[in-house]
């Protein structure tokens, strides 16, 4: 049998003995020792290098996909460990594989990471919008973005490209296009009060100058270019609220073909009006007719004003509501007029559930303000006890307090004692103290 192996014998022929100590065998063993340190090195090497990679930091929908790339190049390394181990031997194929799978699993972290930062934007930009409103499609992108990078819907969102606006608001849009802007105030115009014979009042209205109408109906024009809740609102109203368009039209005199002539229109719609109304008013026909109705039945003389206060006490006494104003109706001759229309004078009596009787009457109070004077109505009352002794001494405070001190009158009935009402309670007059207080008895 011939001799094989690198020792020139033949190991199978009896009696041969294999030293193994041996420089050759040595050597063998040596290498073969060597090659699997370096396997063995190798292979701690890429265990390692998996080990690595960190999903730390990874949104929570991505760590699949980097568990399943390393899960696959783990796969790859257990089917071809000696061809990866072995580059010299088997070609770099297996190992430039097997990196690249590892590399894969890298990126997705690193893709996941960026993703997770883009996310942190999107959410503190949302947060700094505050009450404005997401744009049409601003949702769907953002779910989208959610995704898993490895989702071929997935895209990231850019927040430079979503404008967020705010909602609509007429009074707050009216306030900035025509707070720099001056009314124009029209001609006075007289109104009757209704239910209130010769009385008015007067207004004015104060609008915006015709010769601004071409520039607002512009800055409406480009408002609805610019202003994403003003084109909302406008889109909105072309397309559902006819009569309103149709209202506009009818107004102004021109026809809407579109939402944004709408938003030029609904604009000029906008422009404030101002009213100032004045104070109510009488015609200075009417005050005549109300100062020739006072003087009507107004006592004159002095014995006819004692004779007026005489009856009085009977009327009082009679407890009679109808028969007391009916009486003293001539007290209302002195009736004046207030600045604003109100009156000022006698107004009526009340008969209490005491017995007693109450006057209503008002004095004149005048207020200035700005260098101008306005007289108004003060109301105040007065008790009478149609039983009290001094009861024709009030009558006469009353009478002189509402219609003035009559000197000739008292002298007249001082020297004339008017005959009162026949009444048991009547005492006779005897004429005036050194006061002016009547004397009875």
């Amino acid at each position: 049998m011939a001799a094989t192996g690198l020792l020139g014998i033949n190991p199978y022929q009896k009696g041969v003995a294999i030293d193994i100590a041996s420089k050759p065998i040595n050597l063998a063993i040596q290498l073969e020792q060597k090659e699997a340190a370096k396997k063995e090195a190798l292979d701690k090497y890429f265990m390692d290098y998996e080990k690595s990679l960190n999903p730390a930091g990874m949104r929570q929908q991505d760590q699949d996909v980097f568990l399943g790339k390393l899960a696959q190049a783990k796969q790859y390394y257990l089917q071809n460990r000696d061809k990866i181990l072995n580059p010299a031997k088997y070609g770099a194929d297996a190992q430039s594989t097997y990196f690249a799978g590892l590399r894969d699993a890298q990126n997705a972290i690193g893709k996941s990471k960026q993703a997770m930062a883009q996310d942190k934007l999107a959410t503190q930009h949302f947060i700094a919008q505050k009450d404005l409103n997401a744009p049409d499609g601003y949702a769907e992108a953002l779910q989208l973005s959610h995704l898993p990078i490895s989702d071929p819907r997935y895209r990231p969102l850019d927040v430079t490209q979503w404008k967020f606006y705010k909602t609509y608001n007429p009074m707050e849009y009216a306030n900035k296009i025509y707070s720099k802007i001056p009314l124009s105030e029209g001609a006075p115009v007289d109104y009757n009060v209704q239910g209130k014979p010769g009385r008015y009042y007067t207004k004015t209205i104060s609008k915006i100058d015709p010769q601004y109408k071409d520039s607002i109906y512009q800055q409406g024009y480009i408002d609805y270019a610019n202003d994403e809740g003003l084109r909302k609102e406008m889109n909105h109203t072309f397309d559902t609220n006819k009569a309103e368009v149709a209202r506009l039209e009818k107004l102004y005199g021109t026809k809407i073909p579109n939402a944004q002539s709408l938003a030029a229109v609904h604009l000029w719609d906008l422009q404030p009006v101002k009213e100032n109304t004045s104070d109510i008013k009488i015609t200075p026909e009417y005050n005549s007719k109300l100062i020739g109705d006072r003087q009507r039945n107004k006592p004159t003389s002095g014995a006819e004003v004692a004779k007026f206060l005489d009856g009085g006490v009977t009327a009082l006494k009679t407890g009679n509501v109808s028969f007391i104003n009916d009486y003293f109706k001539p007290l209302k001759a002195q009736t004046k007029t207030g600045t604003t229309g109100d009156i000022i004078g006698f107004e009526n009596m009340e008969v209490l559930p005491d017995g007693n009787v109450k006057v209503n009457y008002s004095i004149p109070i005048t207020r200035s303000k700005g260098g101008v004077s306005a007289t108004f109505a003060n109301k105040v009352s007065r008790i009478l006890n149609p039983k009290s002794e001094s009861l024709l001494a009030e009558i006469t405070s009353l009478y002189q307090e509402i219609m003035g001190s009559n000197v000739g009158a008292e002298r007249n009935a001082m020297g004339n004692p008017p005959t009162p009402p026949t009444s048991d309670k009547v005492k006779t007059y005897k004429g005036l103290d050194k006061n002016g207080n009547p004397i009875y008895e």
